[in-house]
């Protein structure tokens, strides 16, 4: 299964020449982490990029797991509104780690290359900071620097992979989606990563027109997929969300939307388990 690397398509950064080196400010010195390589074993999803938090729709998981000759990292990463949008799953990175600096790396199917390096500042229990750059080499050679940042990521203690299997019944409970008409609908989420949606029509449930309905799950991070021949023909409509809990048979939603204009708000999206 695949993860993947953050494409936030920032200015342009030339860090130094053609080797792979994290930009650092001599004048600042990072204070030395003692077992970094532990301390970041587990899940963590992004929260914020320079103080301002992320939106659901650019969210990222990482998970550092321990291999018999070192380390691993599983990207998952869901990216929508840019050029070249992510759908990437439990992407496996090869990890090396100097100190406070982390270096990050893959290949995809399609030859694209990806190299992130980060400067971790502070790591906790429960969250983590890093000064980050990504290099992304296309197979044809060209080589893109994204802007050098600071991340936030959040540790992640729940895994909901499971526990959303089956069918679910509800609505927007708080906000308003792009995508919804406020009505009620049902999703029945399929263990081989698709999903069925029923409207109800003529007095029961029926399957919708939609079509590719794809889904995954990582952690708290659930990310679907889907075509709308009626009201979208030709597009592929995609939207994140957290799940904020799963309990008793009643399942919560949470995201945080970015509109074109820069507005934000939050949507809170409940649903029941259908038996």
């Amino acid at each position: 299964m695949k993860r993947i690397m953050h494409w936030m398509l920032a200015a342009i950064l030339i860090c130094g020449s053609t080797a792979f080196t994290a930009c650092t400010n001599e004048d600042n010195p990072v204070t030395p982490i003692d077992n970094l390589a532990e301390k970041i074993i587990g899940s963590w999803i992004h929260t914020a990029t320079d103080g301002i938090y992320t939106p659901t729709n650019r969210k990222s998981i990482h998970t550092f797991v321990k291999t018999g000759s070192g380390l691993k990292m599983y990207n998952t990463i869901a990216i929508t509104g840019d050029n070249d949008p992510w759908w990437e799953y439990q992407q496996e990175m090869d990890v090396t780690i100097e100190g406070n600096h982390i270096t990050m790396q893959t290949t995809y199917d399609d030859g694209k290359r990806v190299v992130t390096e980060l400067d971790v500042t502070k790591i906790s229990g429960s969250e983590m900071e890093y000064q980050t750059v990504t290099h992304i080499i296309q197979p044809d050679g060209q080589r893109i620097d994204i802007a050098s940042r600071t991340e936030l990521f959040t540790r992640v203690t729940k895994d909901y992979s499971n526990d959303v299997l089956g069918t679910w019944e509800g609505s927007i409970n708080e906000g308003q989606s792009a995508y919804d008409d406020n009505l009620k609908h049902r999703w029945e989420f399929k263990a081989d990563g698709t999903y069925v949606y029923y409207c109800f029509e003529n007095g029961q449930w029926e399957v919708s027109a939609d079509t590719k309905n794809e889904y995954f799950v990582d952690g708290t991070l659930i990310c679907t997929r889907w075509t709308d021949p009626v009201n979208y023909p030709g597009q592929e409509l995609r939207e994140w969300w957290e799940i904020t809990s799963i309990e008793n048979g009643v399942m919560t939603w949470n995201a945080l939307r970015e509109e074109s204009d820069g507005t934000r708000h939050t949507i809170e999206f409940k649903m029941t388990k259908v038996n």
